[in-house]
C-alpha cells in the first residue's frame, strides 16, 4: 500500500536541508577509524600574549645539531625577559645582561655583556654548558609553546633550539599577591579568610610587605633561583579585629623556624611554595595575582 507524501515541497526542502547538516557535523566530529575529525586548533604564540615579558625562565635543555644538553641543576642558567627591551639571566656559572626586543612571536638578542665571574668555584660541566647556552642565546630566536603555556622553546633559523620553563611568574616583584590558601603536609588546604586583604608585595631588594586581613607587616624574602627563603615579618600596626583574624594573623607571622628555606613552584598568574625537607613541616603558601583595576 502506498502512502501518500501531503507534505509541501518547502517542508520536504528544509527537512532535507536540516538532514544534511546533520550528517556533516557527524562527519566532522566523529573519532572512528575511517571517519573524518573536527579539525585541532592549535594555541599559537599570539594567544599567550607578551606572557616571556615580565616572567624569568630557568633553562631545561639546549639542542644543537639534533644533540640535547641537559642544563645542570638547580636553575643554574636562566633568562628574565625585563621592561625597555632588556633581559638578565645567568648561563650557568656567569650573569649577563643584554638587549632583547620580545614580540608575541619570537626573541631577538642584541648586544650582550657578562657580568664578574662567581667568587667560588664553578663546576666544570657547566661552564661547558654555559660556552654553548651563550652561542645560542643570541640573534633572532622564534617562540614555539611545545607543552603548555609554562614551557617555551625559544629555535634559531638553523633548528637549533633553547628550552626553557618558566621560573617566576610574570609581574612577581612590586604587585599585589593573594594569599589563597595555606597547603598543609597530608595535602590539603587550610583556608585563608580576608579575600583578597590577605596580601603579599614582593619587593625585588629582598623586602616583603603586606597585610595579614586585619595588620600590615613587613619582612624580608629572597628569591634565589628556585628557592625563596621568608624570615620572621612584624606588625607595622596595631589594630584589633576579630578572633577568627586575629588567630589567623597570628599564624602568618610566626615561624617555628627563622628564616623559612622554601621551594616555590610558578604558575602564570599564581606560586606555590613549600618548605624544604621531610615532615612535619610548617604549611606552604599559595598566592594568586590580584589584577589591577
Amino acid at each position: 500500500m502506498t502512502v501518500n507524501d501531503k507534505r509541501g515541497p518547502r517542508t520536504r526542502t528544509i527537512a532535507g536541508s536540516l538532514l544534511a547538516a546533520l550528517l556533516l557535523v557527524t562527519a566532522c566530529t566523529s573519532t572512528e577509524p575511517g571517519r573524518a575529525t573536527a579539525p585541532h586548533t592549535a594555541k599559537t604564540p599570539a594567544a599567550y600574549g607578551d606572557l616571556p615579558a615580565g616572567a624569568a625562565w630557568y633553562v631545561r635543555h639546549i639542542s644543537v645539531g639534533g644533540r640535547t644538553t641537559i642544563a645542570p641543576p638547580p636553575t643554574a642558567a636562566w633568562i628574565e625577559f625585563g621592561a625597555g627591551d632588556r633581559a638578565e639571566g645567568n648561563y650557568a656559572c656567569t650573569p649577563f645582561k643584554a638587549a632583547a626586543t620580545v614580540t608575541e612571536t619570537a626573541v631577538t638578542v642584541g648586544e650582550k655583556t657578562d657580568g664578574a665571574a662567581p667568587a667560588e668555584q664553578c663546576p666544570t660541566t657547566n661552564h661547558a654548558f654555559e660556552g654553548k647556552l651563550r652561542k645560542l642565546f643570541s640573534g633572532r630566536l622564534t617562540i614555539s609553546r611545545p607543552v603548555d603555556d609554562l614551557t617555551m622553546n625559544l629555535t634559531n633559523q638553523r633548528g637549533d633550539y633553547v628550552a626553557l620553563q618558566l621560573l617566576r611568574p610574570k609581574g612577581l616583584f612590586g604587585s599585589r599577591w593573594e594569599l589563597q590558601y595555606l597547603a598543609a603536609d597530608d595535602g590539603g588546604q587550610i583556608p585563608v579568610i580576608g579575600g583578597t586583604a590577605v596580601y603579599y608585595v614582593f619587593h625585588r631588594d629582598g623586602r616583603v610587605t603586606g597585610n595579614t586581613g586585619c595588620n600590615d607587616f613587613t619582612g624580608r624574602a629572597v628569591f634565589d633561583r628556585n628557592l625563596l627563603t621568608m624570615y620572621r615579618p612584624v606588625r607595622t600596626t596595631h589594630r584589633t579585629c576579630s578572633r577568627e583574624l586575629m588567630n589567623q594573623e597570628h599564624r602568618l607571622l610566626t615561624y617555628e623556624t627563622n628564616p623559612r628555606r622554601m621551594r616555590y613552584s610558578a604558575f602564570t598568574s599564581s606560586f606555590s611554595a613549600e618548605e624544604i625537607g621531610p615532615p612535619p613541616k610548617s604549611p606552604g603558601y599559595h598566592w594568586s595575582a590580584i589584577p589591577e583595576n
